[in-house]
Order: structure tokens, then C-alpha cells, then sequence
């Protein structure tokens, strides 16, 4: 990864509203067909009040930058127990057809599918911009991986930032998600300016301890950036 302070200038967001703390969720990664975002945008708008009408804390966010761009669509469901998971509220006729619908759409067709497990003791807080690093942990230095991550946890929220750290399960080969979150844009620009100043953290350049692209315990593979359609 390319140092810190030339990544994070380019960190756009999605809102979210996070009813309670989610420590599970399950991922959809769909691709909007060129011609069809209008078509596919509506379905997306529908599967959003489907789900606030049965009580699933649901977002879609569009892509702004990573592969494919804007055309990556993530839904993303979140649930607070495993139980809350098994016990499938999506299961009505209303659904039914709307599934039905979205899967004849010739708007949309589905790139990847996952689950992550939240590995931190708490999930950003009504975030307004967010941009996502995924890393691939060395199978023997997981621990150590951890620690990084928590060590750039520390950093980062000392300037403001929100941070949500993830472990992908069934789908996602074990990655790590570390998640950077802000209100506003206006916050995050505070943020930046603040982590930009902090002696600390520019002594620790280029190698501070999550953004070194790779490293013994950890490697990164990719990174996206999201803006909510709602």
C-alpha cells in the first residue's frame, strides 16, 4: 500500500444506521450491466425498504473507487447474534416475488458472496464515509496481524476516525477488513489534517503499522471505497 497520507485524500463514504452492534454479516457484491443503472438502482431502493420492513439492518453502497467502480453494488445484511442470522425474517411472499424479480433482471449479475465476523469490540456509529482495506494474514501470525491492526486502530481514532475490523468467513479466504469511518467528509478532512500533524505518526512513515502493503504477519490485497444509494 502506498503511504497513508496519499491513500486516505481519496476516502469517499456510506451512511449507515446501525440499530445495535452487528457481529455478524453477510455480503452480496453485485455489477450493474452498462445501460441498466437506472433499473438496477430501483430494485436496490426496493430491497431496502423490504428489509426495514421485516427489522433487517440492511445497506447497499455504490462503489466509487476500486475494480469496476461505480458499476459494484455491496448489500450487505447485519445481525447481531447468530441467531438473529437462522432466524430468517426475509422469509414472506412479498420477498419471495421481489427475488424472483431481481434475479430475472437482466440489470445485475452477482460478482462474489461472503461472510465477516466482527473481531472488534465495537461497529462505527452512523458512519458518513468509509473506505475499506483488505488484508490477507499470514495463517501462522494471526495474532501478530491482529496486533497491527490494533495498534492502527489506536492511531487513527486518536484523530477522530471510527474503525471496524473484520474477519471474512464462509467466501472470503479468512481476509482481514480494516474500516475507516467517518461522519462527514468535513470530519474526515479534520481527521486527515490532524493525523497529518501528529509527529508520532509521521516519524512512522512509510512503514507505520498497518500501511507497509506488506509486511511478515500480513499482506494487502485490495481496496474499495463506498457511497450509500440511501
Amino acid at each position: 500500500m502506498k503511504k497513508i497520507n496519499i491513500l486516505l485524500i481519496s476516502c469517499l463514504c456510506f451512511s449507515v444506521s446501525f440499530k445495535s452492534i452487528a457481529i455478524e454479516a453477510d455480503v452480496w457484491r453485485y455489477k450493474v450491466k452498462p445501460g441498466h443503472m437506472q433499473e438496477a438502482s430501483e430494485l436496490f431502493e426496493e430491497a431496502l425498504d423490504i428489509a426495514s420492513e421485516v427489522g433487517i439492518n440492511t445497506i447497499i453502497a455504490q462503489q466509487t473507487q476500486g475494480k469496476n467502480g461505480e458499476f459494484i453494488f455491496h448489500w450487505v445484511d447485519f445481525y447481531d447474534t447468530p441467531d438473529a442470522r437462522a432466524n430468517n425474517l426475509y422469509m414472506n411472499d412479498k420477498h419471495d416475488k421481489y427475488i424472483e424479480k431481481f434475479y430475472e433482471s437482466d440489470a445485475i449479475s452477482t460478482v462474489r458472496t461472503y461472510t465477516m465476523n466482527l473481531i472488534d469490540e465495537q461497529i462505527c456509529n452512523n458512519p458518513g464515509v468509509v473506505s475499506v482495506y483488505v488484508w490477507k494474514p499470514n495463517p501462522v501470525m494471526m495474532s501478530e496481524a491482529l496486533q497491527l491492526f490494533n495498534a492502527s486502530k489506536s492511531i487513527f481514532e486518536k484523530h477522530g476516525f471510527e474503525i471496524d475490523m473484520w474477519q471474512e468467513g464462509v467466501g472470503g479466504n479468512d481476509n482481514l477488513q480494516f474500516v475507516m469511518c467517518s461522519s462527514t467528509t468535513e470530519e474526515r478532512a479534520k481527521s486527515l489534517q490532524s493525523l497529518n500533524s501528529d509527529k508520532e505518526w509521521l516519524a512512522q512513515q512509510p512503514n507505520s503499522p498497518i500501511w507497509d502493503s506488506y509486511n511478515e504477519s500480513s499482506k494487502l490485497v485490495y481496496s474499495f471505497e463506498l457511497t450509500p444509494i440511501r
